[in-house]
């Protein structure tokens, strides 16, 4: 345990791409509730952590497998009806601006959560291999979902050239 982080500097590295996951997968008015649980979840399994994957690796998977929780818990609520009328109104909003990160969110939202946390990890440059990790899933199924995440959104954002 002597060349694991302390968790005051594990959450000082991971702090924005908790706050990211927390913001994708938090619906308005709930994001804190979900850094918090994030927090929290990491604080508890920290001392567990076993250093096989890498301290990043590990945080994303702890925050995506909270965010996906705490998600199921929202639908469970029976806040679906309110989650779904503000996803139209912040794609609406997104769509009537053209800057790159509201083009990336409008993608995101209509992929599924699995294919959002392989957007996540892929953009902050993690191996296809960590990312298998994290989600549970094979590494050959995680290159394959790159691939049909990557032709989706060339198709409906690049459009065609010619």
């Amino acid at each position: 345990m002597d060349t694991q982080p302390s968790f005051e500097q594990m959450l000082a590295e991971n702090d924005g791409r908790i706050r990211y996951i927390a913001s994708r997968y938090g619906g308005p008015g709930e994001r804190e509730d979900m850094y918090q649980e994030i927090l929290l979840q990491l604080w508890r399994s920290y001392e567990s952590f076993s250093g096989r994957a890498s301290i990043g690796t590990w945080v994303y998977k702890v925050a995506l497998n909270t965010a996906n929780s705490f998600v199921r818990n929202r639908v469970k609520r029976n806040d679906l009806h309110h989650s779904i009328s503000n996803h139209v109104a912040q794609q609406s909003e997104a769509e009537h601006t053209g800057c790159q990160a509201d083009i990336l969110t409008q993608f995101m939202d209509r992929l599924g959560d699995i294919d959002v946390g392989v957007l996540i990890m892929y953009l902050d440059g993690l191996k296809s291999e960590d990312i298998a990790e994290v989600l549970g899933i094979s590494d050959n199924a995680v290159r394959s979902r790159i691939k049909r995440i990557k032709r989706e959104f060339e198709q409906n954002f690049v459009g065609d050239e010619s």
